[in-house]
């Protein structure tokens, strides 16, 4: 089990014990993750919203995973000097 996936599953299981939504920081990696409306995960851009298909990610996020509002998984992919999140 990877360090993110074990901090991922702790946290999910604080908040449902909790039973209190709150933000919780994804992993090491430097990807920031937020609690959406449904419950789930996504991962926040650097004005601080649920990123989207097709906007630019960070050159240091570049093949790296991330999720949308909805829970859709996007990549960082593309051109390496203006990557973009785009389905795998």
């Amino acid at each position: 089990m990877t360090l993110r996936m074990f901090i991922a599953s702790a946290a999910t299981a604080a908040v449902s014990l909790a039973g209190v939504a709150t933000a919780a920081p994804s992993s090491a990696a430097g990807a920031h993750a937020a609690m959406n409306a449904l419950g789930g995960r996504c991962t926040l851009t650097s004005t601080h919203h649920c990123i989207r298909g097709g906007e630019f990610c960070p050159r240091a996020s570049y093949g790296r995973s991330g999720w949308d509002a909805v829970g859709r998984r996007y990549v960082c992919k593309g051109s390496h000097t203006h990557p973009h999140w785009m389905r795998p």
